[in-house]
């Protein structure tokens, strides 16, 4: 949608990044998938280093990100996630070229520690996927806990996709005795949390699990037993700034809905999108994409006029 926006210049959500773009300028794209790998990342960026490719738009994952932002800097070539929210890559020596167009994990951890101190709790575990983004958050939320007064009793890791380290970490959580605990998980590892923190009894009464970013409408659809895992994460806590819940939101909705399929569907995507699909609430990331293509689509006009 925002490139058909860009280059047919609707004006409908951003009135006045529309007016910065010149008459000429349209913009071509080319769609990769990373399959959520760092290593197929960096190959995309250095064919599009080779092509000439003024920037390149992703990715979700900071892991990927890290890596992507790093090889696309020998090649002096912007990068603008959407999506990669670790608090490391804010680093502008190790990463000159990389923007964003998502909150840093260190404003997330620090709300969510806020506002666990704001009901009381003291004490809380953290359990995290031990990747750039996870181990990132776990550690700013605990840099945040100190300054809370709340105390950290554990932080137990595990490795992305690894069933026995999941279950690993929650049976730290249940022997440190914490009651409050923070989830740091992609969707395809949440099944197996909510399955390990249900048979461990980990939401009696007086337990409460507070799951960040991911929505639990994306871990019911990963999960091999979604009506199984739907009712074990009954009562679990979502906490996240979400853009996508306010006013701006309500707006990208509704143009998002008003779409022609026909100039959603390109060859670039492939006919993916369906009516029913588009008509689903988008969450923050949808927003986050528009903005980051918009963000490019501006940058890129303006150096050709610097170059003209």
């Amino acid at each position: 949608m925002a490139v058909r926006h860009i280059n047919d210049r609707v004006a409908s959500l951003v009135p006045e990044a529309a007016e910065l773009l010149p008459a000429n300028f349209k913009l071509v794209v080319d769609i990769q998938d990373s399959m959520a790998q760092p290593s197929m990342a960096v190959k995309h960026a250095m064919t599009w280093s080779e092509e000439g490719r003024h920037a390149i738009i992703g990715s979700y994952r900071s892991a990927v990100t890290a890596a992507l932002a790093l090889a696309a800097s020998a090649a002096a070539t912007p990068v603008i996630s959407w999506g990669a929210s670790a608090s490391s890559l804010g680093d502008r020596d190790t990463y000159p070229t990389l923007s964003r167009s998502v909150v840093s994990d260190a404003v997330l951890a620090e709300s969510t520690i806020r506002a666990i101190s704001s009901m009381g709790w003291k004490q809380i575990a953290i359990v995290f996927v031990d990747d750039a983004w996870g181990r990132g958050y776990a550690w700013d939320a605990m840099s945040s806990a100190r300054k809370n007064g709340v105390e950290v009793v554990i932080a137990a890791g595990f490795a992305l996709g690894d069933r026995s380290e999941v279950a690993g970490a929650v049976r730290q959580v249940a022997e440190s005795g914490a009651r409050i605990t923070v989830c740091l998980a992609f969707a395809a590892d949440m099944a197996v949390i909510a399955a390990e923190v249900d048979s461990q009894g980990l939401l009696s009464t007086g337990h409460a699990w507070i799951i960040h970013r991911t929505a639990l409408k994306d871990v019911v659809a990963a999960s091999d037993e979604p009506d199984k895992t739907l009712q074990r994460l009954t009562g679990w806590l979502v906490g996240t700034i979400d853009a996508s819940l306010g006013e701006k939101g309500v707006r990208f909705q509704e143009v998002l809905e008003s779409e022609p399929l026909n100039g959603l569907n390109n060859s670039v995507l492939g006919g993916e999108l369906t009516e029913a699909l588009i008509k689903e609430p988008c969450d923050m990331f949808c927003i986050a994409v528009y903005d980051a293509v918009w963000t490019a689509a501006i940058a890129m006009s303006r150096m050709e006029l610097a170059e003209d």
